[in-house]
């Protein structure tokens, strides 16, 4: 009697994670009837839930199998654990070799001045950054890849803690509709060099104490870039 019941608690669980997602992308997207039609039936078909260790090779992957474009969004925290920065600094490292081979990433993020130094990293990367406070940053995020893979991660319990679980569907019309999402709030978006200038020059205003090289050392940037910023701005 106990296995059947495992077997159905997990079945059960798996619906209920797509059915959260479902509905976290159904209020994402704008599109009409036959258009939700599709992201429900593509969604269905998302039968596999990764694990947060195989999300994060999901991504790496799919990266490396980008031939023309990435477009992701992320939420910019900080590793708090050694795996967590392994993970990150694969990801920065496969966006770097992406766009030496002219695949063009754009990465939109939440705007926050203990996420700068991460925007940072993936612009250092090579990849167009912007910031958007876009809500679904606290619980949710993604990533398009080409035309028709994405991936999906969703946080733990709570909305605030790192990505736990994710998956990763091929679908062409799921892939458009999040497209559009996303251009959306591209255009939106703040640069993030524009964002950075406004923090530095805030930090610098309330801690009449801190010099560049100690903000740089806070925000976890570098000392030229913020002389650069403050040169342009």
């Amino acid at each position: 009697m106990e296995a059947p019941f495992l077997i159905i608690t997990l079945l059960l669980g798996v619906e209920l994670t797509l059915l959260v997602i479902s509905i976290i992308l159904l209020l994402m997207s704008r599109k009409e009837h036959s258009g939700r039609s599709k992201l429900l039936e593509a969604l269905l078909r998302a039968t596999r839930e990764l694990t947060r260790y195989e999300y994060f090779l999901a991504v790496v992957e799919s990266i490396m199998d980008a031939g023309k474009r990435i477009d992701g969004i992320a939420t910019g925290r900080k590793p708090t654990t050694p795996t967590g920065r392994e993970m990150l600094d694969r990801i920065l490292d496969t966006i770097r070799d992406a766009s030496r081979r002219g695949v063009k990433a754009r990465y939109i993020l939440y705007p926050s001045p203990d996420r700068i130094g991460v925007a940072y990293r993936y612009a250092e990367a090579g990849a167009e950054v912007r910031m958007h406070p876009y809500a679904g940053l606290a619980d949710s995020r993604y990533m398009l890849v080409d035309d028709s893979l994405i991936v999906i991660g969703l946080a733990g319990k709570e909305s605030s803690h790192p990505t736990r679980t994710g998956f990763v569907i091929r679908s062409l019309s799921l892939n458009q509709i999040l497209s559009k999402h996303f251009e959306q709030l591209w255009r939106q978006a703040e640069p993030f060099e524009s964002y950075a200038a406004k923090v530095v020059e805030d930090y610098l205003k309330t801690h009449g104490e801190l010099n560049i090289e100690a903000v740089a050392r806070t925000l976890g940037v570098s000392k030229d870039f913020l002389e650069n910023l403050r040169r342009i701005g």
